[in-house]
């Protein structure tokens, strides 16, 4: 066990065996902790079996979470958890002290995997392979009856790079409600905070479909290497999406009842709008929070995506026709039909993933130089300098811009510790 062995848990789980188990677990490493446990890598010994045991600390809180969670993982305790592309659960038990969830042992989470690679941004054919994948969990979990509401980089695994590039699974129930038990936030929170939904942040009803917001927003980040929404607080966030998407609709400031926290009344009743967002100084004067600027790139809109890291395209023949219009493809998807505007945003069906859209991009290419997933066909050289506007291009006047108070040196863990609130 060396250097990661912690007594404290092999001692629980053998008390745990003594009592009412019948398998004993050498704990290996510890792959991770957070705000509410610890997941430990380790071995079952009856079977040879590596798993991923989760670890909470046996109190009344998070008895009620555990609780929580046991009950969501038995409603999916039927799912083919292979093909709905969510962890499988294996066991519980616990003890005095501690309650020990064990779920199949996965590799590496999105969050890890990008900060290996430098947070370098993912090529969309990736990002769609991604995408796809956890829109099929979360038409799952939706004929369920189920919310995930943590939908983030970290709770995203893939499951064997080497064996499957790219396949992920969904984890982290912990946060997860059903349908007809949840209506408004009860919690001081739910979602972190880079991928909370409007809905949540202005206090509204809402359902499944903030998961969808939640992937957009990861889909966004997989691509920019770095959080489309990172703010510092709740209003930061609102300040971003208003930015990048417009504001909301009055009817839904309304009903909005955390609506006064970021928004005042217009001073002028012919103005059609009504509402008006806050501005930095007078959200500080009113609530002594600082506004704050993280954001690497300053989006007027989200179609501006598809002009980000396009300077660094040296894809050879077709890869750069097939990566731009794959851009383009995630620039339309990412826009999820707007929660913040409409409060009806996309239900989460696979069949509009983006490799649908793709294959309809491609439909304006000349026969016999399209196919699906993504355009592969060899095509002349100077047929794709003809068509693909990445070599020898000036800027344009609608391409995102690098946020001018952007610091590379702004340490992410630090960042994402907080976003949690």
């Amino acid at each position: 066990w060396g250097e990661w062995f912690d007594p404290s848990l092999g001692q629980g789980m053998q008390k745990a065996e003594g009592h009412m188990w019948s398998d004993f677990y050498d704990v290996f490493e510890i792959l991770g902790k957070g705000t509410f446990g610890e997941v430990v890598k380790s071995w079952k010994r009856s079977t040879g079996e590596m798993v991923a045991i989760k670890i909470l600390k046996n109190d009344s809180y998070r008895s009620r979470i555990i609780k929580n969670e046991l009950k969501l993982l038995q409603t999916m305790s039927e799912v083919d958890t292979e093909a709905a592309h969510i962890v499988q659960f294996h066991e519980f038990f616990h003890d005095e002290l501690k309650f020990y969830l064990v779920f199949e042992l996965l590799e590496q989470n999105l969050f890890d995997f990008q900060k290996e690679h430098n947070f370098s941004p993912l090529a969309v054919r990736h990002i769609r392979t991604v995408t796809t994948q956890v829109l099929r969990a979360l038409a799952k979990l939706k004929e369920l009856s189920i919310i995930h509401a943590d939908l983030k980089p970290e709770n995203i695994m893939l499951v064997d790079q080497v064996r499957f590039p790219f396949r992920v699974k969904v984890i982290d129930f912990g946060s997860a409600s059903i349908f007809s038990e949840v209506r408004y936030v009860k919690e001081p929170y739910i979602q972190s905070r880079f991928y909370r939904a409007p809905e949540i942040l202005l206090g509204l009803p809402f359902c499944e479909k903030v998961d969808v917001w939640s992937l957009g927003c990861v889909m966004a980040e997989l691509h920019l290497g770095w959080p489309l929404y990172p703010g510092n607080n709740e209003y930061d966030q609102i300040r971003y999406i208003c930015e990048t998407q417009g504001m909301p609709r009055p009817t839904l400031l309304n009903a909005a009842r955390k609506a006064h926290l970021f928004f005042k009344r217009s001073q002028h009743p012919e103005v059609a709008n009504s509402w008006q967002l806050k501005t930095p100084a007078e959200f500080l004067a009113d609530t002594k929070v600082k506004s704050m600027e993280r954001r690497k790139y300053m989006l007027k809109s989200l179609d501006q995506m598809e002009t980000v890291n396009i300077h660094k395209m040296i894809y050879p023949d077709t890869e750069a026709v097939a990566e731009y219009f794959d851009l383009r493809s995630m620039a339309t998807s990412s826009q999820i039909r707007s929660t913040f505007r409409t409060h009806r945003p996309a239900a989460p069906n696979p069949a509009s993933c983006l490799s649908r859209q793709c294959s309809r991009d491609a439909k304006g290419l000349p026969a016999g130089e399209r196919s699906s997933l993504p355009f592969r066909v060899p095509r002349p050289r100077e047929m794709l300098a003809a068509r693909c506007p990445l070599r020898a291009r000036t800027p344009l006047a609608h391409e995102a811009t690098l946020c001018p108070h952007f610091d590379p040196l702004v340490v992410r863990e630090h960042q994402r510790k907080k976003s949690r609130r």
